[in-house]
């Protein structure tokens, strides 16, 4: 469970994850996932009836298949985190909608020890939505992504965990993609904690469209607004006190336009800069389980834009973030 505390007092993200995991033999294992979000408006709802439910298959020591409903396999080791470090996240990084409906398979293989390579193939099962010139009535997405780590000699701690991945989407419309590359690394040396991201997020259909909307809602599907982002992320975790976390964390994004719009645009152009500060403490009650923890962290978040010619407001919203994590085991 997270809370929210914005400026105007208004508590919101408040959720609630459930999850069933477990082995049906030494070859199959499954998973299970909902997430109950409290409603903000009607239209918000997840009417799905799973968020996750796949199956993993153990050929032999160096290949697994994943069937079902499952999650991308993006790099990054942001994205990487888990639904249980949400003192840690940055939400804004991966902007596919989380009520979705893909289903497909992974391929997974194990060369060498501490070495990943995965392949996934996933459709997406969403209704159509209105105004595409060109349907695709199912649009498939595909993901390469090859984990690593190493660690020093007679120690069982990874020092370095790498996640990459490149994965290319198809939209509804006909020759629109999302393609997106996410390189993470992180650096483990007791007490101290690195991470480093790198995200390129080229969008043939700008998916953050409040942005451009706000101009022209009527034509906006006669001329697709084609952007990429790149984000910088950098995050600090220090391990001060056996149960006591200090958590530091800045983010960086640029916005450019991949073509001419309108007289909005024009090819290249940096029109929009994010800058997000984040630190705080973390108190976890038994030490190596991290089942139950208490955060507090303060956030600032800075939007800039440069469109001269759509009045958008500078943004420099301060949170207080108030978190409990709370994992229970039932068997």
């Amino acid at each position: 469970m997270k809370e929210e505390l914005s400026e105007d007092n208004h508590f919101s993200e408040n959720y609630l994850n459930l999850e069933v995991r477990g082995k049906a033999n030494d070859k199959i294992s499954y998973c299970f996932k909902k997430q109950f979000v409290k409603p903000i408006e009607k239209e918000n709802r997840n009417h799905n009836i799973l968020d996750l439910a796949y199956l993993k298959y153990k050929c032999n020591d160096k290949i697994d298949f994943l069937f079902g409903k499952q999650p991308f396999s993006f790099g990054s080791m942001e994205y990487a985190s888990g639904p249980y470090e949400h003192a840690y996240r940055y939400t804004h990084v991966h902007k596919r909608n989380k009520n979705n409906n893909y289903v497909g398979f992974s391929f997974i293989y194990h060369p060498i020890k501490d070495h990943e390579l995965q392949f996934q193939v996933v459709n997406d099962m969403k209704p159509q939505e209105e105004g595409y010139n060109q349907y695709i009535n199912y649009p498939m997405g595909y993901s390469v992504n090859w984990n690593w780590s190493m660690n020093l000699p007679n120690d069982h701690d990874k020092i370095i965990k790498n996640r990459w991945s490149y994965s290319i989407f198809q939209e509804y419309e006909k020759q629109k993609f999302w393609k997106l590359l996410a390189l993470g690394s992180q650096f483990n040396y007791t007490p101290v904690t690195i991470e480093a991201d790198y995200i390129l997020s080229n969008e043939d259909v700008e998916k953050n469209n409040s942005i451009f909307r706000s101009w022209n809602r009527d034509s906006y599907y006669d001329e697709m607004v084609s952007v990429k982002y790149g984000t910088y992320l950098v995050k600090l975790k220090y391990n001060f006190l056996p149960k006591w976390n200090l958590i530091a964390k800045g983010v960086y994004e640029t916005g450019i336009s991949n073509k001419k719009i309108n007289n909005i645009l024009i090819p290249n152009q940096l029109f929009q800069k994010v800058y997000t500060y984040y630190g705080g403490v973390e108190f976890i009650p038994i030490i190596k389980n991290d089942d139950i923890s208490f955060f507090i962290a303060y956030q600032n978040y800075r939007i800039h834009y440069n469109l001269d010619l759509v009045k958008k407001e500078k943004k420099n919203d301060h949170f207080l973030i108030l978190g409990l994590n709370y994992r229970v085991k039932m068997i």
